[in-house]
């Protein structure tokens, strides 16, 4: 009989080891999914044990390259796409032409101008602390041309025209912070984050093209010179989320607000004495992204 009770004790004791293994693998890697952490040392993180509250279960799996097994996956591959909506700036300042000018220009903003934009970035991150990410994200963006618009008179003659597409290419290096991972609708955990961004973009240069005045070809039909080739600064802050979708890496939703500076005045065609120059100082934008993205850890 002391045989088996024995025996009993092992089989119990053995269970309980195997289930508190199992709860601490799933403490561990819900935090590592979003924050690359692997290790004992890890598992003190207060959003750790919130993952567990919520009953997130999967294996263990340290960081690659980590054979302690207790230390921070520092690098991450990031990359991200989406639609950039234009919410304000102005692309004609038909307000700011010269006094005594026999044109009567609509001010135009940048959001008639341009259809909604599209976004992609690709870069990556370091983390300084497992909630808080150094990020330089390099960027493409580009808003097609609305078309041709109504842009005024000129003495007693009707002009329009369509400025070019609006271009840009860019880098931002920015500040991640990871806040506590949160059980979301459907999915198990989510884990929201600020970011703010600072940065440069190289715009391209705008012309007024397909310009008539009267229903006749202005300019020789030539496009007229509107912005020229600018680099111009930017900033950003940013709110999302991101949720597990593999061993090493996560998927999630990012948007915000981003400035985008004034590109320099081209005074080629439109300088002094022309009746439609001042029509081309503005060209600042504000717009929103909407960004799907994707972060892979080393």
């Amino acid at each position: 009989m002391p045989a088996r009770d024995d025996m009993n004790r092992d089989t119990t004791m053995r269970n309980l080891l195997l289930g508190a293994s199992a709860i601490t693998a799933s403490i561990a890697l819900s935090g590592c999914s979003f924050l690359g952490i692997g290790g004992h040392n890890s598992y003190k993180h207060s959003a750790y044990h919130h993952t567990a509250h919520h009953g997130q279960h999967t294996a263990h799996h340290a960081p690659k390259g980590c054979g302690t097994q207790a230390c921070l996956s520092r690098w991450n591959l990031e990359g991200g796409v989406g639609p950039a909506f234009i919410v304000d700036g102005t692309a004609v300042t038909g307000s700011q032409t010269n006094d005594g000018s026999p044109a009567n220009i609509r001010t135009i903003s940048m959001n008639d101008a341009y259809d909604t934009g599209l976004r992609a970035e690709l870069g990556g991150s370091y983390a300084l602390s497992p909630n808080r990410k150094v990020t330089l994200m390099g960027h493409y963006q580009k808003a097609d041309s609305a078309g041709v618009v109504d842009w005024g008179t000129v003495g007693e003659e009707a002009l329009t025209g369509a400025l070019s597409d609006y271009e840009s290419y860019g880098a931002e290096l920015g500040l991640r912070q990871y806040f506590a991972l949160r059980r979301g609708l459907i999915l198990n955990s989510v884990r929201p984050y600020v970011e703010g961004r600072v940065g440069l973009t190289q715009l391209d240069d705008v012309q007024i093209e397909n310009v008539q005045l009267g229903g006749a070809a202005f300019n020789g039909g030539n496009p007229v010179p509107f912005y020229e080739s600018s680099l111009v600064g930017t900033a950003a802050g940013l709110v999302g989320v991101e949720t597990p979708l593999t061993r090493y890496s996560t998927i999630g939703l990012e948007t915000g607000l981003r400035y985008t500076g004034k590109p320099d005045t081209d005074t080629s065609a439109l300088g002094p004495g022309n009746a439609l120059a001042g029509i081309n100082n503005g060209g600042s934008t504000l717009s929103v992204p909407i960004m799907l993205r994707g972060r892979y850890r080393f």
